[in-house]
């Protein structure tokens, strides 16, 4: 706290205050000495009375002295200031205005945007600043910045708009710390405009270089040892706004035939219930429309499904959003939630395996209903080893996947034909059983350039095991459903497998994703770079089952994985394990805005040009082809359908595309509170002004200071009716009392 004096020269008249006591020490009155004989008893009484008298004295002297100090100060015409006083406007100023640009910011509250009350009130605040003074103006999707005149920053403020991509406030109010103080202007001080959404901050990060701005250089007159900062609030106290958290189809690579469901999620947030019609669109055509009621509370959720036509398009990207409509909304911004998808023809799954029962349980895991007339996700060819030698090598690019399964041996020709189709961006899955392989066949030279461990010995552990826990979760075999089937996986009882060889150094590309439950590796991975990844899936226990779960089990029974009484993780796993294999498992077509877009394209091709266009179709950008079967477009801004075109050397055009969204979190509006800005600005160090009126007195103080002239008039008067008081009651004569029985 500081303390300036209008009028200096007047607070010396506190030494006034002496004056009562000079009076008293040099014209106190010489006692007379008087000789009466009856003096005995005043005398007496004298001495009992004699110290009490003395402290009524004292204090009406100290009110007496009390008055006139002060009645001096009071002149003097005090004021009070707070750790880092703004001076008035006459003051060069390095003024730092950070402006959260997020869509929130768009919420609109008496026909205003948090925007435009955030550009008025910049407007304000320049407007209390000198013409030298230098303006820093911080855009939070723009950290970067420049000294401004008042004038100038008035017309950089006006041009300021929302992004859908921002990033973290902390960057941009650090970005505004710099600059300020490396400025030469005596005062400095920074001011975040903000509505306060927890989306717009890292909550967990401080400011960085904090320490070294807390503290500057001191300047001319009017300058500070500190960096003023003041936050204000733009957020109407009652939030109420409905909004689409998500709409994404249930699948982004759907085969045909395969039902496709787009769940949109509806938040509503206020005080009272509200009705909002939900409107579904695929392909530019209007498919249906839902009106829901959103509960009152906070971050109430109601989830809306449509489902598509059976009959799509296949080989192209179907397009959709999901609209609100009904009631006006504060916030249109995450009123439209895109979407797209993409329809394609049954996958081929080939299967090679000598006797029936060895593919039987794999088939019908991902072929359960075979016939022609049935909408059909995958179509599965049987060969056994012999046939699949004499094959000609071309026609397995056809197969999302190969399974083998339980066979004891392939030739080179065979091994050489898988080696092949997996380095070309094919996929395996190679299932080990009970027919006792040829542990030598698989450990040869050209399968043990595809395989991710070689074959030891066939163990056999007492009792049983099971097949464990999933190593890698997030894995996109097991990612869909995590935990659920973690636990069904750790039920399934085995009771043999083959171990592996230890390796000295790890095979490149190897990793295991299901141990057994001790802690042998039950299902490996290897992968191949090239222009499409190949992959390679070895189980080390069967995928067929012919046994019984009798306490005599024949010898050739290894688990039970595959029968139903073991629940659903094995259909489940099947069934995924092939869109992994066949590459369209990780295609995304639904981004949010700000994230890296990856496309897949098609592999083996070599691409002339690609070209991007935006929502609004008027910007198309070129972008170099990838050497892979990857693009990546980096974090794209603008809300809507994006469309790709890869223009191959053989003059083909493959046309992509892909959905572009707010982040989900600028329409949940949880609001920031004054613990959640102690980690990043440190306690004390910052001024939280809840609403504007709050704001306007909390900077008034800052830059004029309390005037302290109203508080010592009061407290004069206060201390002259104290010494009134004291006057009255010390020195009023005691009636005189007439002794009994004198004469009236």
């Amino acid at each position: 706290m500081e303390l300036s004096l209008l009028h200096a020269g007047l607070a010396a008249g506190t030494a006034l205050a002496v004056l009562p006591v000079i009076l008293h020490l040099f014209m106190r009155q010489t006692p007379k000495h008087l000789l009466f004989p009856a003096l005995r008893l005043i005398r007496e009484r004298q001495r009992r009375s004699k110290k009490r008298l003395r402290v009524k004295n004292w204090l009406l002297l100290l009110a007496r002295m009390a008055v006139l100090a002060l009645m001096a100060l009071a002149l003097a015409r005090p004021t009070v200031y707070s750790e880092v006083p703004l001076g008035d406007q006459s003051v060069p100023t390095a003024l730092g205005l950070v402006f959260d640009t997020s869509l929130s910011m768009n919420y609109k509250d008496k026909d205003k945007t948090r925007l435009d009350e955030a550009k008025e009130r910049a407007r304000e605040i320049i407007g209390k600043v000198s013409d030298s003074s230098l303006v820093f103006v911080v855009d939070s999707s723009e950290a970067a910045t420049t000294g401004l005149s008042p004038a100038a920053a008035l017309k950089r403020i006006d041009g300021l708009t929302t992004h859908a991509v921002s990033q973290p406030l902390n960057a941009a109010v650090s970005e505004a710390y710099k600059q300020v103080a490396d400025c030469d202007r005596p005062v400095r001080v920074v001011y975040i405009l903000t509505d306060l959404a927890k989306s717009a901050w890292n909550a967990e990060r401080p400011i960085e270089g904090l320490d070294k701005v807390a503290q500057v250089k001191s300047g001319t007159r009017g300058g500070q040892s500190k960096i003023a900062t003041f936050i204000l609030r733009l957020t109407p106290q009652e939030i109420h706004n409905v909004s689409i958290d998500s709409a994404e189809p249930s699948s982004s690579v759907a085969t045909q035939g395969e039902a496709v469901e787009v769940r949109a999620r509806i938040r509503g947030q206020g005080k009272a219930a509200v009705t909002r019609t939900v409107e579904f669109y695929l392909d530019d055509v209007k498919k249906g429309e839902k009106a829901v009621e959103i509960p009152a509370g906070d971050n109430q959720i109601v989830e809306v499904p449509f489902p598509t036509p059976p009959r799509l398009t296949e080989g192209v990207l179907h397009r959709g959003r999901v609209v609100l409509s009904g009631a006006p909304d504060p916030l249109a911004d995450d009123d439209n939630r895109y979407f797209s998808f993409k329809i394609q023809p049954p996958l081929k799954v080939l299967i090679i395996a000598n006797y029936p029962i060895d593919s039987e349980f794999v088939a019908d895991a991902i072929d359960p209903d075979p016939t022609p007339d049935s909408p059909r996700s995958y179509l599965v060819d049987r060969n056994t080893a012999a046939e699949f030698a004499s094959r000609d090598k071309d026609s397995l690019n056809t197969y999302a996947c190969i399974f083998l399964l339980n066979v004891k041996e392939l030739d080179d020709s065979g091994w050489g034909a898988l080696n092949g189709y997996v380095h070309q961006g094919g996929g395996l899955v190679v299932g080990l059983g009970h027919r006792i392989v040829d542990a030598e066949n698989y450990n040869g030279t050209i399968p043990a350039q595809l395989l991710p461990g070689q074959l030891d010995r066939i163990q056999a552990p007492p009792g049983s095991i099971t097949l464990g826990k999933v190593t890698d979760i997030t894995h996109p075999v097991f990612q869909k459903y995590g935990k659920d089937l973690d636990s069904q996986l750790a039920q399934v009882p085995v009771y043999k497998y083959w171990a592996l060889k230890p390796q000295p150094q790890p095979i490149e590309g190897t990793r295991t994703l299901l141990s057994y439950s001790d802690g042998a590796p039950a299902l490996l991975e290897r992968t191949f770079k090239g222009s499409k990844t190949g992959r390679v899936l070895l189980w080390t226990t069967t995928l067929s089952s012919q046994g019984s779960t009798a306490a005599n089990r024949p010898p050739w029974v290894w688990n039970e994985f595959p029968l139903t009484d073991s629940g659903w993780a094995f259909p489940i796993l099947m069934n995924l394990t092939v869109p992994y294999l066949a590459g369209t498992a990780n295609e995304r077509f639904n981004y949010e805005a700000g994230e890296n877009v990856l496309l897949t394209l098609e592999p083996n091709t070599r691409y002339a040009s690609i070209s991007v266009t935006g929502p609004d179709q008027k910007k198309t950008e070129g972008l170099t082809p990838p050497t892979n079967e990857l693009l990546e477009i980096a974090a794209p801004q603008l809300l809507g359908q994006w469309t790709v075109k890869a223009l191959t050397t053989e003059k083909r055009t493959i046309t992509l595309g892909f959905s572009l969204n707010p982040p989900h979190a600028e329409s949940q509006f949880t609001v920031m509170r004054k613990e959640d800005f102690d980690p990043i600005f440190g306690k004390d160090n910052y001024v939280l002004a809840e609403d504007v009126q709050s704001f306007r007195d909390k900077e008034s103080i800052s830059r004029f200071g309390y005037e302290a002239f109203p508080w010592l008039m009061f407290l004069i008067l206060i201390v002259v009716t104290l010494e009134n008081f004291l006057a009255n009651t010390f020195y009023k004569e005691t009636p005189q009392t007439r002794p009994a029985g004198a004469a009236a």
